[in-house]
């Protein structure tokens, strides 16, 4: 197994042949097979997964929903205009790494005898010499975000017009904490 931890400010989410945001976080856990990876360590051919886990999360998460498809009989991108279904509450702590690895049962920090590791590159002397070290992934706490915001298109994939929604009430005096910060339903838009 290795580890490469990737920054980012948004979370691009394949819309087609699901049905919800959580159908598709779900297939990004359980990955897709790569046949013939060149191994880098045992210079062999290779079956391998790659898959995307959350190590930590932002204090602000954007969704993309990715509803442009390029067809092959036109040559050109399609929009879906499929049902996607998105929660007012998200909880990403399924897609986590450290309640992956425990659900598979692989101590964080150990996948099939070795160490995640991360592909790192220090200078020695004229040649560089690649080092594998093991990524430090902290278990973070805040796993649940609330809607506030969408942005909306209508039309084709080469034209169309935007608009948003947004939650012009985000949160109550009572903070977080309650089951009321939950409830964006009840919340004006």
């Amino acid at each position: 197994m290795k580890d490469r931890l990737e920054d980012f400010s948004n979370k691009t989410l394949t819309v087609k042949d699901f049905k919800s945001v959580e159908e598709s976080l779900k297939a990004e856990v359980q990955g897709e097979k790569i046949d013939d990876y060149k191994c880098s360590g045992c210079n062999k051919k290779v079956e391998v997964t790659k898959r995307t886990l959350f190590a930590e999360t932002p204090n602000v998460l954007i969704l993309h929903l990715q509803r442009l498809v390029f067809n092959f009989d036109t040559f050109q991108n399609d929009k879906l205009n499929s049902y996607f279904e998105f929660p007012t509450v998200l909880d990403l702590k399924p897609y986590s790494y450290h309640e992956v690895m425990k659900k598979e049962g692989t101590k964080v920090g150990e996948a099939e005898g070795s160490a995640p590791k991360v592909e790192v590159q220090k200078e020695k002397g004229a040649e560089e010499e690649e080092q594998e070290i093991p990524p430090v992934i902290i278990e973070d706490d805040c796993w649940e975000y609330k809607l506030v915001g969408i942005n909306m298109h209508s039309g084709s994939a080469n034209m169309g017009h935007y608009w948003s929604y947004c939650n012009t009430e985000r949160g109550n005096a009572e903070g977080e904490n309650s089951m009321e910060w939950m409830q964006t339903t009840e919340d004006p838009w």
